[in-house]
């Protein structure tokens, strides 16, 4: 009979093994999803889940502080020079060659000409309690007021929250109870009341590898109200261990700790994360903003320019070397150009407003936007060697890695879920002897007790379903990685064509200028020899005008495309140690919502 036992326990513990319960879970899977496709669908697609063997997670996935790699010191990638930029359009004014004065008794248009009408032209002055910002203004303002930016600090605050939590549940954890109680019991002879006080207090330690010690105190005061019992009082100190030596053990009773510990890490990588694409975000805005700004002093000169050539026209048209028809015409083409520097100013001010929202100032406050020389480092363009700076630095890309370290751990802990409980548990006491006060405590009067109990796995579904689950996400995690390389690579190649195109188009836009500006010149000669209508002057005007924004355009976004290649390469330095781009973000912020009042009060000096 007992070789019986003994044969059934090893049958039992045999295929109670991870490896019989990954199958166990495969073939019940496969026979649901058959039955389920077949009458859904009327036929059995193949679907079969997939998952490697589970290797044993290394020793760096235990790591609370998985390592990061940070990119070296580097040349700031912008740093302002003390020049304050003029705002003022690209290429040299437009040039009227010897035309005859204007004849002041001609009226030939059907209404006069006055320039501007009352009419505002450009971005609106700054007022005096208005703010003017260049990009590192705007960055340090950013900082301290935007409400994204705050969202991610309170992120990372929580995340530091919880493992406070979980150091504090390995360190010593005292508890203390009191209860006060009235008992009544009645037979046909007895009657017996009582009241009774209970004092319990002792300190708890989780052990580190999975159990737990707990000393305690217990006191018991009776009062009896009335009966045949008699007062008393009762006291005792008492030691417990309870220590898993199977199931629950090892590593695993750490997984908490470490997890939140290793979240930590990961909260600050996409807080560093954010942090480089917020700078990026805040001046690509502050760029386009600029472009737009010189979009607005373009079309204006642009109008100065018309107006003149109307003026001319009318002239010419008094002393007979045009038709009226170009009078109109130059009319014509000066009302567009107004209508266009209106539209430009409108899109430049509802610009400027959106830019408010971003960085977190009310949008009935006054915004300058000042226009700062920069020095821009244009990196190395090597596809090969930035995708590798990219694999080193880039933090996501570490994140993902290390999360396959946390599947790996995962698997490790599901699978020793499936394991029998194997406990051992003691308890130690000393009281007080029966009718002695409390506080005598009495080594005689002691008592002890241990006991290992085995708990055998018969009943392991959830854990089985688990321990698949943790295997399939393992596949998924380390196909995440993958396809996180892959995009980081992608993206990295995208930076580098944009650093490319940019640069020709820089080029190309600055020759363009060159062009328009020469045509403009020579049709104007033209048409004071009368050779030429207006429209050849307007048209011309027209293409400097194109290519003075597409100038402005071009090297905006030759700017930014060096910012993104550093973010998308990792290289992207934000510390104070990363030149005044990184001055002005180091900024202490409490987790708390900054109030409304200090949005106005002005930047830190840098």
């Amino acid at each position: 009979m007992r070789n019986l036992w003994a044969l059934m326990l090893i049958a039992m513990v045999a295929g109670c093994t991870a490896d019989a319960y990954e199958r166990s879970a495969d073939r019940q899977v496969r026979q649901i999803l058959r039955d389920r496709e077949q009458r859904t669908l009327n036929y059995e697609p193949k679907v079969e889940v997939a998952a490697g063997p589970a290797t044993a997670p290394t020793p760096k996935a235990y790591d609370r502080i998985p390592v990061t790699r940070l990119p070296p010191p580097t040349t700031a990638p912008l740093e302002p020079r003390s020049t304050e930029l003029p705002a003022a359009p690209l290429g040299p004014s437009t040039r009227w060659i010897n035309l005859p004065p204007m004849d002041p008794s001609f009226v030939g248009a059907d209404e006069p000409l006055r320039p501007g009408r009352g009419v505002t032209y450009g971005p609106p002055a700054p007022s005096a309690a208005g703010q003017r910002f260049d990009l590192l203004d705007c960055l340090a303002f950013a900082v301290r007021h935007s409400r994204s930016y705050r969202d991610q600090l309170d992120d990372l605050y929580l995340s530091a929250l919880d493992v406070t939590l979980q150091r504090y549940l390995f360190e010593p954890r005292p508890f203390a109870r009191l209860g006060y109680g009235i008992s009544d019991t009645q037979s046909d002879t007895d009657y017996q009341s009582a009241l009774t006080a209970t004092a319990n207090a002792g300190v708890r330690q989780k052990l580190p590898y999975g159990g737990e010690v707990v000393a305690s105190a217990l006191t018991r005061f009776v009062n009896v109200i009335n009966g045949n019992a008699t007062d008393g009082e009762s006291a005792q100190v008492v030691l417990e261990a309870s220590v898993p030596l199977l199931r629950g053990a090892g590593m695993v009773n750490l997984e908490p700790l470490i997890a939140s510990e290793r979240q930590v890490v990961y909260q600050v990588r996409a807080f560093e994360s954010f942090r480089r694409s917020f700078v990026v975000n805040i001046a690509s805005r502050y760029f386009r903003l600029l472009a737009q700004q010189q979009s607005v002093s373009n079309r204006r000169q642009n109008l100065r320019n018309l107006t003149a050539l109307t003026e001319r026209t009318r002239a010419l048209y008094a002393a007979g070397r045009i038709s009226f028809l170009e009078v109109q015409r130059s009319l014509q083409a000066r009302l567009t150009a107004e209508s266009l520097l209106l539209d430009a100013q409108d899109a430049y001010t509802a610009a400027v407003d959106e830019f408010k929202i971003v960085l977190g100032m009310s949008i009935e406050q006054d915004l300058t936007i000042v226009p700062v020389d920069l020095a821009v480092s244009v990196p190395p363009l090597d596809d090969r060697r930035a995708i590798d700076l990219a694999m080193q630095y880039r933090l996501e890309l570490q994140t993902a890695r290390d999360r396959v370290d946390d599947a790996q751990r995962s698997v490790a802990i599901s699978k020793n879920s499936l394991l029998p409980d194997l406990d051992i548990s003691g308890r130690a006491s000393v009281g007080n002897p029966a009718g002695s006060p409390a506080s005598h405590l009495d080594l005689h009067n002691r008592s002890y007790s241990a006991q290992v109990t085995l708990d055998l796995p018969v009943d392991r579904v959830a854990e089985r379903n688990t321990y698949r689950a943790a295997l399939i996400g393992l596949q998924a995690a380390q196909r995440a990685y993958e396809q996180r390389a892959d995009e980081v690579a992608d993206s990295v190649r995208d930076a580098l064509r944009a650093i490319r195109n940019a640069q020709l188009s820089l080029q190309i836009q600055q020759r363009g200028i060159e062009l328009a500006q020469r045509r403009l010149e020579f049709s104007s000669e033209l048409l004071r020899q009368g050779r030429i209508n207006a429209r050849d002057v307007v048209e011309a005007q027209s293409s400097l005008l194109d290519a003075q924004d597409r100038y402005e355009l071009a090297r905006s976004q030759l700017h930014i495309r060096v910012l993104e290649y550093l973010r998308d390469t990792g290289l992207l330095r934000v510390d104070p140690n990363a030149g005044s781009l990184g001055a002005v973000m180091n900024v202490e912020l409490s987790p708390v919502s900054a109030p409304r009042a200090d949005q106005t009060a002005p930047p830190e000096s840098r």
